[in-house]
């Protein structure tokens, strides 16, 4: 059989370990522990110096993109990544909504780049 799924069928795995950087504009390390039934997916995500805490997403059938969000204090942090055609490797644009800080602060942006490990 093949290795991959008609377009529509099912989603592109995200489950297991991945390890890479946050650009913020600086580099931080990154890992990310997922775990996914169907299209829904959980675990954990750690940015070194930033982030670390549960994580929540999903993942549309019949795409390669995995929709992300995680509540850190006062901050919400979410993206979308695209997954590459190996199914290994994974990156897109993340945001930082700061708008629930007191006092508010600016809130920002960067971009994850992840391999599966």
């Amino acid at each position: 059989g093949s290795p991959t799924s008609p377009s529509g069928q099912s989603a592109v795995a995200v489950n297991g370990s991945w390890t890479g950087t946050a650009i913020l504009p600086n580099a931080y390390s990154t890992t990310m522990t997922l775990q996914q039934n169907g299209s829904d997916v959980s675990g954990t995500m750690r940015i070194a110096g930033a982030l670390n805490g549960p994580i929540t997403g999903t993942v549309p059938s019949g795409t390669r993109t995995f929709l992300w969000r995680a509540n850190h204090d006062c901050e919400v942090w979410s993206g979308t990544l695209t997954v590459d055609g190996s199914g290994n490797a994974m990156q897109g644009p993340l945001t930082i909504d700061r708008t629930g800080c007191v006092p508010a602060t600016s809130s920002g942006s960067g971009t994850l780049n992840l391999q599966r490990h």
